[in-house]
């Protein structure tokens, strides 16, 4: 009896390949031939599940943001759904758990950290990656969005701040963390990575 092949995991096993192949040669380099030795796959095989190089790229970059942004979800899905912390100490724990999850704190976080910093930059020219991005800075706006009204509803915010002006300030302070965490690593530790975000979150407060 042949093999039964699943096209989506299939497909998903193509996708690692191309996080390997970028987070050590770059995104330039991951052409459907170095992708499918990368997958120990023959080319046709890639050619199967991906019609053209344009495909695979958005397709890994899509899985690469889903992957970062599903974590950080179902952190985040725990947090709504918990009674508000009393305390601030407490609030600001459980709103850094939701967002650590989007900074690159481990290997796993900073291989997938490092694709994903290729494929934003390289989708400023590469039309075909543009709608991966926007969707991208879509699902990052989202998770923030939801962290900072988890702030404002819990009664103990300092003032009265503009949910969305503080969360373009959160995602900022969040980007510049994955930048430095990635191109500084000696400079910017993770546990430092963790004290910033923690810091600022509690700017918040009263």
């Amino acid at each position: 009896m042949p093999k039964i092949v699943d096209a989506n995991d299939r497909r998903e096993l193509v996708a690692d390949a191309v996080f390997q192949v970028i987070a050590e040669r770059g995104l330039t380099q991951a052409s459907l031939r170095n992708v499918a030795q990368q997958a120990d796959l023959a080319l046709g095989s890639v050619r199967h599940y991906f019609d053209n190089q344009a495909e695979l790229m958005e397709f890994a970059f899509r899985v690469n943001s889903e992957r970062i942004h599903l974590r950080a979800l179902d952190k985040l899905e725990e947090l709504e759904q918990s009674a508000l912390p009393a305390t601030a100490a407490e609030l600001v724990d459980k709103c850094a758990a939701v967002l650590e999850e989007l900074l690159p704190l481990d290997d796993q976080s900073r291989g997938e950290a490092v694709v994903h910093m290729e494929f934003m930059l390289a989708a400023r020219t590469d039309q075909g990656l543009h709608g991966a991005a926007q969707d991208d800075y879509r699902a990052t706006g989202a998770v923030v969005g939801r962290v900072v009204l988890q702030l404002l509803d819990s009664g103990l915010v300092a003032g009265s701040p503009e949910p969305v002006d503080e969360a373009e300030r959160l995602i900022a302070v969040l980007d510049g963390l994955s930048l430095r965490m990635v191109l500084q690593p000696a400079w910017s530790a993770p546990e430092q990575g963790r004290n910033t975000l923690r810091r600022h979150l509690e700017t918040f407060l009263a």
